[in-house]
């Protein structure tokens, strides 16, 4: 007869089981929307992303990378991708669900910019170059 494996053993493997498996279960999706306007506590922390269907997430974006859509010319990337995660901007994320139902971005694409910001760009572009745009 082969040795009995001690409870020690099975419970050790059982728990390195557990804990390696836990993260792949993770909920991941990926959703489009527009951006809504949250509160002014959360800002920087959360965005809301309202989609077509009528459904609201709230996102966590402490610790995602935002960056610009192809489609998005270089005329209007005059700052960072971060700085246009305002009301109005559309944008596609890509998150994992947290244990706590919590979505947590990992990526946000900024599809297009938010309107006061084409309205600012548009104008900006029709000044004169001045010594500092050249």
């Amino acid at each position: 007869m082969g040795a009995k494996p001690s409870r020690h053993l099975v419970f050790t493997l059982l728990a390195l089981l557990l804990t390696t498996v836990e993260p792949a279960l993770a909920a991941k999706g990926v959703f489009q929307g527009r951006v809504v306007e949250g509160n002014k506590r959360e800002a920087g922390k959360y965005i809301y992303v309202s989609a077509r269907a009528g459904y609201l997430r709230r996102v966590n974006i402490q610790r995602c990378r935002v960056r610009f859509d192809a489609s998005i010319p270089a005329s209007q990337r005059v700052r960072g991708a971060s700085e246009f995660l305002r009301d109005s901007a559309e944008v596609r994320v890509t998150a994992e669900q947290s244990n706590n139902g919590e979505w947590v971005a990992l990526e946000i694409l900024i599809l297009k910019v938010p309107e006061i910001d084409q309205n600012r760009l548009q104008t900006w572009a029709q000044l004169p170059l001045s010594p500092g745009r050249q």
